[in-house]
């Protein structure tokens, strides 16, 4: 048994630190994620490389290539549009049921505080996953079981799509800046003008990917 939990530590470790490096950029988009390469990488046996891989499948972080290896995904335009086609209505009926409910923003509050307490050198991994905790905070604050277990099943996705965006957001403050007018409107209490900021939000995302293309 004792061997059986350690083998699946370091399988869950293994997966925490690929995902990290594909957020981070550092593994990037179209990248190889050979199990040979990442055993020799990370110093792990090629069955655990095997089957952390099965698990950032199954999260939506590493593909199939066209030949037989997987590869970090590269998202297009389509990708991306088809990602907010679904994301888009899911945060904006949880700002109409936000402010009619009068649900409490504590959580998403402090997300914002570690988002604009953010130094300069901070990594972009970390500043995805700041960024990506204080959307998941305000569909939470919904108290919606279901809403917040569909949106949980687009996080890594959402994560990985930011993950390209990274040119766009040179400084630190940037996410920090856009977050706290969104949040501002929501706070306002005028469903109108915050799913308004939402809508040009998001918009803004995808936008700012497809000129990258």
């Amino acid at each position: 048994m004792s061997v059986s939990l350690q083998i699946t530590s370091t399988r869950d470790a293994l997966v925490a630190e690929i995902r990290n490096q594909i957020l981070s950029g550092e593994l990037r988009p179209g990248e190889p994620l050979t199990e040979t390469a990442l055993a020799a990488r990370f110093g792990v046996a090629r069955p655990t490389v095997r089957s952390a891989l099965q698990v950032l499948v199954g999260r939506h972080l590493a593909e199939q290539s066209h030949g037989r290896s997987l590869i970090v995904p590269q998202f297009d335009n389509g990708d991306v549009e088809d990602l907010y086609f679904v994301r888009i209505p899911l945060e904006m009926q949880g700002i109409r049921a936000i402010i009619e409910n009068s649900r409490p923003l504590n959580e998403a509050e402090h997300c914002l505080k570690l988002m604009e307490a953010m130094p300069d050198d901070a990594s972009w991994g970390v500043r995805v996953e700041t960024h990506t905790a204080f959307h998941v905070a305000l569909i939470d604050s919904v108290g919606s079981t279901r809403l917040s277990r569909i949106y949980a099943s687009l996080q890594d996705e959402m994560q990985l799509c930011l993950a390209q965006l990274q040119r766009w957001y040179p400084n630190p403050q940037d996410l920090a800046t856009e977050h706290r007018l969104l949040l501002d409107e929501i706070l306002s209490g005028d469903i109108e003008r915050a799913q308004a900021e939402m809508q040009r939000h998001l918009a803004r995302a995808v936008s700012n990917f497809e000129s990258d293309q």
